[in-house]
């Protein structure tokens, strides 16, 4: 863990999302008061927002995955954040909802970037057996983010107007890129077998059939996305029409996730043994999926303020699940996909769990309430996810070595 830690690109990295995903908060909450809590929103409003934010991603995620093979990451990670940052302002002077949504999806699109480049320089930061542990330490910091930044975002729009409140992220998306200028060049690779490699993972079927393990990595991703998402798209509405609460108690309960999270990643952080990811991961989707159990069993215990309780619990039960899977989904990614094309590969598993939550985002609204209530949507859950983690259980329990150690990661550490 100490190795990890002293690696100052990790730590330039880590403060520059942290910075931004403060800024991302209160925009996010900022939006939802508009839209939601102060507004008469539907399901149908509050899946907008996801879905502004989300379909561009699962558009430009190939794309963005082969910039990233090909461009300098830092110039790309720079450019991402003034990009956004000056597109995010276009909030502050509107108030008509589809163009909320235009500049939301304008500004997914340039993030597209974000998320496979930092995966795919992992590997030339730290050592193939730090992986984990660097993966880990960035989702901990993840975590504290998840932690602060909803309570002060709700903070921040009890003293002023949500349109004033989103300045907050323009100028974080700004502090982000100047934090980033410290890091090392970090060019893409460039010689003869990178090229070669590269033109075999133009065809992404030919590159999953060589790399079992990504196959199976990506339903996985895929189906949990898809169901679990709905607790993303309902969560709101349940706040504000069961349990009859604001965005204070909204921001409170995802701050229980990162704080799930937080102690899930500081437990991989200073673990000793050998580790085995996909167990973390099963381990993560379980917890997972006691939030839509917990929620389903809500509804009839008759106490709002208990059902308030168990709602936050289970919160905080996910979060540590989440954060398991999600380490452990990028360290096995980083192992087994060979370093020229990991751009290319993490650009399509974003396209994946994008995909899957554009499904559950379009499905919710579609479903609740005209077709099922809240509780019986919940509960189908539960069930999709059981026979998921059931289905992934049996086909790991049945491979001798899904995580092969033959794939070098040819990066220098900087």
């Amino acid at each position: 863990m100490k190795q990890v830690l002293s690696r100052r690109s990790l730590w330039i990295i880590g403060a520059a999302e942290s910075v931004s995903g403060i800024g991302d908060w209160i925009t996010m909450m900022a939006v939802l008061a508009l839209l939601i809590f102060r507004g008469d929103g539907s399901v149908m409003a509050s899946s907008g927002v996801f879905l502004a934010g989300l379909l561009p991603i699962m558009i430009f995620s190939p794309l963005a995955g082969w910039l990233v093979d090909r461009i300098n990451r830092k110039t790309l990670l720079i450019g991402s954040q003034v990009l956004a940052g000056i597109v995010i302002s276009g909030l502050v002077f509107t108030t008509r909802n589809e163009l909320i949504y235009a500049i939301l999806a304008l500004e997914a699109v340039v993030l597209s970037v974000v998320s496979p480049t930092r995966q795919a320089v992992i590997p030339d930061l730290v050592n193939r057996e730090e992986f984990e542990k660097a993966n880990a330490f960035l989702m901990q910091l993840s975590g504290l983010v998840k932690i602060f930044s909803p309570v002060i975002a709700g903070m921040v729009l009890s003293l002023m107007d949500p349109h004033a409140a989103i300045l907050f992220d323009v100028a974080s998306f700004f502090v982000s890129a100047a934090i980033l200028c410290f890091l090392p060049s970090l060019p893409p690779h460039t010689d003869t077998s990178v090229k070669s490699a590269r033109k075999e993972a133009a065809n992404p079927m030919k590159v999953l059939q060589g790399i079992p393990t990504l196959r199976l990595l990506f339903v996985g991703v895929f189906f949990t996305t898809f169901i679990i998402v709905g607790f993303d798209v309902l969560s709101s509405i349940y706040t504000r029409d069961f349990l009859h609460q604001g965005e204070k108690v909204y921001g409170f309960a995802i701050s229980l996730v990162g704080i799930g999270s937080l102690g899930a990643t500081a437990a991989l952080m200073l673990r000793k043994k050998r580790s085995a990811p996909w167990k973390d991961i099963i381990l993560g989707f379980v917890l997972l999926n006691v939030i839509p159990l917990t929620l389903v069993f809500s509804f009839h215990v008759g106490d709002l303020t208990m059902a308030m309780y168990l709602m936050m619990a289970a919160c905080l039960i996910g979060g540590i699940g989440n954060s398991l899977a999600h380490v452990q989904i990028g360290t096995i990614t980083q192992l087994v996909t060979p370093a020229p094309i990991l751009g290319q590969v993490s650009g399509w598993l974003q396209m994946v769990m994008v995909s899957g939550q554009l499904i559950g985002m379009l499905l919710a609204p579609a479903l609740v309430p005209g077709l099922v209530n809240m509780q019986t949507y919940f509960l189908g859950m539960v069930i999709l996810l059981s026979f998921l983690i059931v289905f992934l259980s049996i086909q790991v329990s049945g491979k001798a070595r899904l995580i092969p150690g033959s794939v070098p990661s040819d990066g220098e550490v900087q």
